[in-house]
């Protein structure tokens, strides 16, 4: 209502206090000062600004709408009396029942409503029940001394509520319609389900009149076998002691690997200790040799008989290295010194 401040001065005056900020008066009474002066009057700053203010209530027109349902007309027209003292209340009538069935059949058209008889019958009846609603409206005001108003707005939502109840209506029965259709559908399932059970219930009952024939021939032959199985196991348990002694050795000898593991360990560390203290250039220098040290070349070959089928740059033949020249040490294994080196780590 706050907008309603400044309409209900305006009406009133012409003038809404404090509208315009002092540089602004200031521009529009330079603009209105010969204008002021050509209808004979001394343009003084409070002259033009009467001037600005009577081309303005003659110029200016303003069109307000307002709904009279409810309280809120009442008490606007209380607050803010130039509403109606300073302005022309034009009434604007209620619709005729051809105008409702025209905005109705317009609405309406918008959506699917069945058949054209139904259609006709659902335009028909919106006009029908509002205009009903008017005449009860004025038998209230009539009897209860109370206003119940009905506008065209009223009309549009009446059609709108239509509109939402439909679809929500629609929605509900296709859900109840989905359902149903696949409860039947289960339904017929089930008895599909149930047929096919009796059949192979059937098919199972004679298999296992079979099964139940063939069980007592068999047992017949496992009575008879029994005596067999007997002398087997006497057998087998002899074997059980042969393996038991066997297993002993076993474990004796397990014991003994483990000890000489134990006992390489230190070897095997120290070897990859040595192997930290290895430089590509070192190996760089052993590639130039034509003929190496004693012992560097079979120190080049132990490793190509370690590292066969590991480092692809070794040439073997199911792990057994053919070519153990020097030639072909220095090809395979410093053909790549830094691939060399990783793969002895």
């Amino acid at each position: 209502e706050r907008f309603l401040i400044y309409i209900n001065d305006l009406l009133a005056s012409g003038n809404i206090p404090d509208l315009f900020a002092i540089d602004e008066v200031d521009t529009i009474v330079n603009a209105v000062a010969n204008r002021c002066k050509a209808s004979g009057k001394e343009p003084t700053r409070t002259n033009c600004w009467d001037y600005f203010i009577r081309r303005i209530r003659k110029n200016l027109h303003v069109v307000l709408a307002f709904s009279p349902v409810g309280e809120e007309f009442r008490s606007r027209a209380l607050k803010f009396p130039a509403l109606i003292s300073s302005t022309v209340i034009d009434w604007f009538q209620p619709w005729p029942e051809d105008a409702l069935l025209s905005v109705g059949q317009r609405f309406l058209s918008e959506i699917d409503i069945g058949t054209p008889q139904s259609r006709a019958t659902i335009e028909a009846f919106m006009p029908f029940s509002f205009l009903q609603v008017n005449k009860l409206a004025t038998d209230f005001q009539r009897t209860e001394r109370r206003h119940v108003y009905t506008t065209p707005k009223s009309f549009l939502e009446l059609l709108k509520l239509y509109q939402v109840l439909l679809l929500s209506k629609r929605t509900e029965s296709d859900k109840a319609i989905a359902r149903l259709r696949s409860g039947l559908q289960k339904m017929d399932e089930t008895s599909q389900a149930m047929t096919e059970i009796e059949a192979t219930l059937k098919v199972t009952l004679e298999d296992a009149e079979q099964k139940r024939s063939v069980a007592e021939g068999i047992a017949e032959t496992v009575s008879k076998e029994k005596a067999i199985v007997e002398v087997e196991t006497a057998r087998a348990e002899e074997e059980a002691k042969t393996v038991a002694i066997i297993q002993r050795d076993v474990a004796e000898k397990q014991k003994s690997t483990a000890e000489d593991l134990a006992k390489a360990e230190p070897a095997v560390e120290a070897a990859m200790a040595a192997l930290d203290t290895l430089d590509a250039k070192s190996l760089a220098e052993c590639k130039t040799m034509v003929k190496p040290p004693t012992g560097v070349d079979d120190i080049f070959v132990s490793t190509m008989i370690l590292l066969a089928d590991i480092y692809p740059a070794v040439i073997h033949h199911k792990k057994k290295i053919k070519d153990r020249s020097w030639d072909a040490a220095k090809k395979q294994c410093l053909g790549n010194i830094k691939e060399y080196m990783e793969y002895l780590k």
